[in-house]
């Protein structure tokens, strides 16, 4: 009996093990189908998502003996979530980042952007000087985004959170922009990228904002690399100190996203484009000569290119310098590139390219292009692009001005120019007084009130600038008075305003840097403008205004005289209330006599008993005070 027990214990213990390695095996096949299937879409996901990185430099010597660098590192990032997005104005779903920063990923997919564009600027742009650049930025920050179409709440509340996100991903100041200082102009700011006509006419989902004192600095820069796939440790990224960067002239920091044609000239399917962009103007004038070096530039020659990067290409503009008369590179480029129509027409560019990856796997040495110039710079009249604006305020006192722009077009054909103001609330317009001198004639395109505390104004008019002439704008205004809370901490300093945006499209690409198509795949795809039209967007410089202010040390003077008069009151007062009287009893002092003697018994070695002369001349003080009345004493 106890061995027929022990056998069936023996058989229970078989059956629970077999049941239990026929369960598992059926566990890991499932696990593995499961495996293979996500892998399998996986793969399939990875075959279709397209990624690269680009890095490119230009070096573009100026005519007023400056010279110009532009960075560009790109992004492009498309797979069929991406290309359905864009093509159905839907929220982006974006995953498995690879050269696409994450940090800005997750903000775009969140806040329904569709296109975005952010400059951190310090610095004015001379156009007179400097012609047109690859991309015009205004002094401050600038920020306008095209949100995917949704609601006017649902937009509000997406740009309020959006520029919060923003200013703690690049540590500027876009918390300050408020429903104060946005707007939502017609004309000025089209869309950039890939955009049909239904959605490119609605400015409703256009936000646009300035804030013209942001400064730019190290803490803005240092977050900007942090979005590029290497960083600062290799590439053309690893060229950028703080200090060449912020002792330039003009810098600007840039992001650009917006949707892009993947297959140029068909544009059938969409990608994801992300530029971002460092714009510089140096001085370098050594010795009268315009001689740079890109160790000059930027503190350090190129070592080595991003490996992530398919193309890392350096440019230096030598149009008019073909021949090498003017001024010679070392070490020679890897070929020159011609573009345009040919020798003469508005659209011949030259390039001397430097193919990074080539030349630096050659060789072992950093690359330190030289450019050396045969005579000394002379100082000359520089001629001008075809359209230039100035403003500037008029007027006098705190109580009224008017704000004046001047609008030049030295072509010979007639220009239609856009101009869009975005003014303060606290700066009170008057439009049935705007005029504007010369022969050209405006149009007013949008006009929005402003509210106290609430919307600022915003002005777009349609101008014509006649041929070789120029149209004078006036804009009269007169000054709010703000509560003391509203003051900023310098208050006698005065307030910015931004700058104006001038928005035209010219007859030639003459003097036109770089092309602002949808289709362009490169930086140099960008520098070869083509013959016709182009559109130019060109701002104008930030104004400073100065309010009818109180007098901010009243109340500091008024605290030191109070505290004055505390102080000298306080002393008395405390040592009437405090203290008490009391007499005190004086002793006499003694006679001229008494310390004669007392001196000679002294010299004579006699003993003097202070305290008895003291008792007698005390005693005597008494009897001289009691006079007549002190009765005698008998001996």
């Amino acid at each position: 009996m106890l061995i027929s027990i022990n056998n069936m214990a023996v058989v229970l213990r078989l059956t629970a093990l077999l049941i239990l390695l026929v369960s598992f095996s059926s566990f890991a096949y499932s696990t593995s189908n499961n495996n293979a299937a996500i892998d399998s879409k996986c793969s399939k996901e990875t075959q279709t998502d397209e990624s690269s990185f680009s890095e490119e430099l230009l070096v573009r010597p100026l005519p007023s003996g400056h010279v110009h660098s532009h960075f560009e590192f790109t992004t492009k990032w498309s797979n069929p979530s991406i290309k359905s997005s864009l093509e159905s104005y839907h929220d982006l779903k974006l995953s498995h980042y690879d050269l696409f920063p994450r940090a800005l990923g997750e903000v775009v997919e969140k806040y329904h952007v569709r296109e975005l564009h952010l400059t951190l600027t310090q610095g004015l742009w001379r156009h007179h000087k400097w012609g047109y650049p690859v991309a015009d930025a205004p002094p401050g920050a600038t920020l306008w985004v095209w949100f995917n179409p949704a609601p006017k709440n649902v937009l509000d509340d997406a740009w309020r959170d959006l520029v919060n996100a923003l200013s703690g991903l690049f540590c500027a100041s876009l918390n300050f922009i408020d429903g104060s200082n946005t707007a939502s102009p017609e004309l000025s700011y089209r869309p950039s990228g890939l955009a049909q006509p239904w959605y490119a006419s609605n400015s409703s989902y256009l936000r646009v904002a300035a804030l013209a004192r942001e400064n730019v600095c190290t803490e803005n820069l240092t977050p900007w690399k942090k979005l590029l796939p290497c960083d600062t440790k290799a590439g053309l990224a690893s060229v950028l100190y703080p200090s060449p960067l912020y002792s330039a002239h003009y810098h600007s920091l840039g992001v650009h996203l917006r949707p892009s044609c993947q297959d140029p000239g068909a544009c059938t399917r969409p990608q994801l484009e992300l530029v971002l962009s460092v714009s510089l103007v140096q001085q370098r004038l050594q010795e009268g000569r315009q001689d740079f070096t890109l160790r000059g530039l930027y503190s350090s020659p190129i070592f080595s290119v991003c490996p992530m990067a398919y193309k890392s290409m350096l440019y230096v503009d030598v149009t008019g310098n073909e021949d090498g008369r003017t001024f010679s590179l070392s070490p020679p480029p890897s070929e020159v590139v011609t573009r345009g129509a040919g020798l003469g027409s508005a659209s011949h560019r030259v390039f001397a390219v430097y193919d990074l990856q080539e030349t630096l796997s050659s060789s072992r040495d950093a690359l330190n292009v030289a450019a050396r110039y045969a005579k000394r710079h002379t100082y000359a009249h520089v001629s001008g692009p075809p359209l230039v604006a100035t403003r500037y305020i008029a007027g006098y006192g705190q109580e009224g001005g008017s704000i004046r722009v001047v609008l030049s077009n030295s072509g010979s054909e007639d220009l239609s120019v856009v101009y869009l103001e975005l003014l303060p609330w606290y700066l009170r317009l008057y439009l049935h007084t705007a005029h504007e001198t010369g022969q050209g004639e405006r149009y007013l395109s949008q006009f929005v009130g402003a509210r106290d505390r609430e919307q600022g104004w915003v002005y777009e008019a349609v101008v014509r600038v006649p041929a070789r002439g120029s149209t004078e704008l006036s804009l009269p205004f007169t000054r709010a008075l703000l509560k003391w809370l509203e003051y900023p901490p310098d208050a006698n300093h005065g307030f910015y305003l931004p700058a104006a945006t001038v928005s035209a499209v010219l007859p030639t690409a003459r003097n036109i840097t770089a092309a602002t198509a949808a289709d362009t795949g490169s930086l140099l795809d960008k520098l070869s403008v083509r013959e016709g039209e182009q559109l130019v967007r060109l701002y104008t410089e930030t104004l400073l205004v100065t309010l009818p202010t109180p007098d901010f040390s009243m109340p500091y003077n008024v605290i030191c005289l109070a505290c004055t008069v505390v102080a000298l009151a306080f002393g008395p007062i405390h040592n009437i209330t405090t203290k008490r009287l009391v007499l005190k009893k004086i002793q006499p002092s003694e006679s001229f006599a008494s310390t004669v003697s007392g001196k000679v018994r002294r010299l004579f070695g006699f003993k003097v008993d202070v305290g008895a002369e003291a008792d007698e001349g005390a005693a005597k003080t008494d009897t001289c005070a009691a006079g007549t009345d002190a009765a005698p004493v008998a001996t």
